[in-house]
């Protein structure tokens, strides 16, 4: 079976700086806090910013796709279990078009995960996932050591198309 087609998102100026806004925003509530980054991540400087602006910019690409940009950045703290969008869509945006989608062992099973990648400026939103069918021991791996967690290739993803309006 193939993976979904990716779709290539294209940011606004007005959606490249909301998401800059944001990804700067939460990097000063966290270094303000003493927050640590999620499993191991960077905690301040070039590499946590570095995670926010890829986080923040996946979440807009997903909700100005979907038509949900009101959504956007409702949360103005972390919060374990939250979604970031409606229908109970969160996105996982990672560095390089090779990497599979990660989700966390501690997930709720209904949440449903979009994979988007972000590389040499080049923005790719793969598919989707709802976290039941993500946990399965054959996509459990420790690839970094001591940080293990589901690793789900795209060809178990399914396409863009379907996620709203799915349980």
């Amino acid at each position: 079976m193939a993976p979904p087609l990716p779709i290539e998102f294209v940011f606004t100026e007005e959606e490249r700086e909301a998401a800059c806004k944001e990804a700067f925003r939460r990097q000063a509530v966290n270094e303000i806090r003493g927050l640590k980054g999620r499993n191991g991540g960077a905690t301040t400087g070039a590499m946590a910013l570095t995670i926010h602006l890829l986080g923040a910019a996946g979440e807009m690409a997903v909700a100005s796709y979907l038509g949900l940009k009101e959504h956007l950045f409702k949360e103005t703290e972390a919060k374990r279990g939250s979604a970031d969008l409606p229908f109970n869509i969160d996105v996982k945006t990672r560095s390089k078009a090779v990497y599979d989608l990660i989700v966390q062992k501690d997930e709720s099973p209904e949440k449903k995960f979009v994979l988007v990648t972000i590389e040499n400026k080049k923005t790719l939103i793969h598919g989707w996932i709802i976290a039941k069918d993500a946990m399965k021991e054959r996509f459990w791996s420790d690839p970094a050591g001591g940080r293990p967690a589901f690793f789900v290739p795209k060809m178990a993803l399914q396409p863009m198309s379907t996620i709203v309006g799915s349980n």
